[in-house]
């Protein structure tokens, strides 16, 4: 019974988010299932949480029939939408590959076996260890357990607030400005089961690693690598050292903001290699969507526009733009009032100075410790190869520049570099970056074999007709 209520609730979260999406993207799309089911299951936990919130705002309380309700309702939209809305745009022409060699296939099973056995190992760690990570004890699963109490989603505030008004209606912890995404994840989870579990609501940590991989290996074969490389890639990718951790100790917030930048960071970079539409709107969701997760998802969202607008506008009076909008920046947070917030953070309370400590904390995170294998070494020879050699990666890197500039000026010009030098929540915020890091890097090098095998044709054209 059990099993049949959580593939319900896993129902109940990807359906609608497939339908509309299956309405988007153009039906010869490359690897076109695998697309659809790891950002079904990405916008589709998002989207849940939210029609959780309506619930909240409209009166009825949490259950399978309301939240399994606005679902079905949800998926009847898609269904019945008029069909211009359901035209996607021009069908996107499979790339000409080579047969696959017996190699190639042996490979290819092979990861599949691999990433079958740690599927199968994290959900035995899911499925019987209760909730231990720190921040899920502190804060996440703490107030999922209150939302599913009381089948609503409830006021938090500050412990002075909660100490004023008697706790009277009020509930507090460590954040309470924190986005709701996660602990309302549990909270449908329980529900779904009709009671809490402390092993069990942890399984959207699951769905979260297969969306990541979904993700990756879809976007890779649309962004041209072969399948073997693909898989290889997103192998790589879901064994990460660090990332295991967080699925295995479920809780945090940081994978699931992983895999929708992951989404953002993919789609922006295939739409802006082919200009399907489908792939703009999939970078704007799941952009959007880290807004709902962790505070600082406003800012990882911010830095998929400069990407845009190097597509938009071409690449040099782009970067001249961006170079006048960073000067413009600066001038704003120099005259900006100390108290004033912007994603629950202001000037005041991140005391700014420079704090060269957290250098060798960085330093040791990514080139040293074992936490995402070696590829801060490849990610590295990646941004030195785009002005080179892959000049059409150019307005994903400046994602990507964004996105590390912002994580060295968290931990170099802030109050967080003490997480920095006590190493409680560097790799953390890095974890929210490194699968779209590893997509960049692999988008990158697709770009330089494409451009070698194409001077090797060349070469070979012209010495026939030399020979002549």
């Amino acid at each position: 019974m059990i099993t049949l209520q959580l593939l319900l609730a896993l129902l109940l979260t990807v359906a609608p988010a497939w339908i509309w999406l299956h309405r988007l993207v153009p039906l010869e799309t490359p690897a076109r299932n695998w697309l659809l089911a790891g950002y079904s299951a990405a916008l589709g936990m998002l989207a849940t949480t939210l029609i959780m919130r309506l619930l909240s705002v409209i009166g009825l309380p949490f259950s399978l029939y309301s939240i399994g309700a606005v679902a079905l309702l949800l998926c009847a939209a898609g269904l019945l939408a008029p069909a211009s809305w359901r035209s996607g745009p021009a069908i996107v022409q499979p790339r000409a590959e080579l047969p696959l060699s017996r190699w190639q296939y042996l490979f290819i099973g092979l990861c599949l076996a691999l990433l079958a056995a740690r599927l199968l190992s994290l959900g035995l760690e899911l499925g019987t260890r209760p909730v231990t990570s720190w921040d899920a004890k502190q804060h996440w699963t703490k107030q999922a357990r209150v939302f599913f109490e009381l089948g609503a989603v409830a006021p938090y505030v500050s412990l002075q607030q909660w100490l004023e008004l008697g706790g009277s209606g009020v509930y507090t912890n460590m954040h309470p400005d924190y986005p709701i995404a996660t602990p309302l994840l549990q909270a449908w989870t329980a529900t779904a089961l009709g009671s809490w579990h402390e092993s069990l609501v942890n399984l959207p940590w699951l769905v979260i690693w297969a969306a990541t991989g979904l993700v990756f290996y879809s976007q890779a074969r649309l962004a041209g690598a072969s399948a073997a490389v693909a898989i290889g890639a997103t192998y790589m990718v879901l064994s990460m050292p660090y990332l295991n951790i967080h699925i295995a100790l479920a809780g945090y917030a940081d994978a699931l903001m992983a895999c929708c930048y992951l989404g953002a960071v993919a789609a922006l970079y295939n739409w802006s290699q082919q200009r399907s539409a489908f792939q703009l709107l999939l970078a704007l969701l799941c952009g959007a969507g880290c807004m709902l997760i962790k505070n600082e998802g406003f800012y990882w969202f911010l830095t998929l526009f400069p990407g845009i607008l190097l597509v938009l506008v071409g690449i040099r009076r782009g970067l001249m733009v961006l170079a006048v909008l960073a000067l413009l920046l600066v001038l704003a947070i120099w005259l900006m009032p100390a108290d004033l917030e912007i994603a629950g953070h202001s000037l005041a309370e991140t005391r700014i100075r420079y704090r060269p400590d957290s250098w060798l904390s960085i330093y040791l995170s990514f080139l040293v410790h074992a936490n995402w294998h070696v590829l801060a070494y490849i990610a590295l020879a990646a941004l030195a190869a785009v002005p080179l050699f892959a000049r059409a990666a150019l307005p994903v890197a400046a994602v990507v520049v964004s996105a590390l500039l912002l994580y060295l000026a968290l931990y170099l010009f802030t109050k967080n570099a003490v997480g920095a030098v006590q190493f409680t929540s560097l790799n953390r915020v890095a974890l929210q970056l490194m699968p779209a890091l590893g997509f960049f890097s692999l988008a990158v090098f697709t770009l330089l074999a494409n451009r070698t095998q194409g001077s090797a044709k060349a070469n070979g054209a012209a010495s026939p007709a030399a020979a002549g």
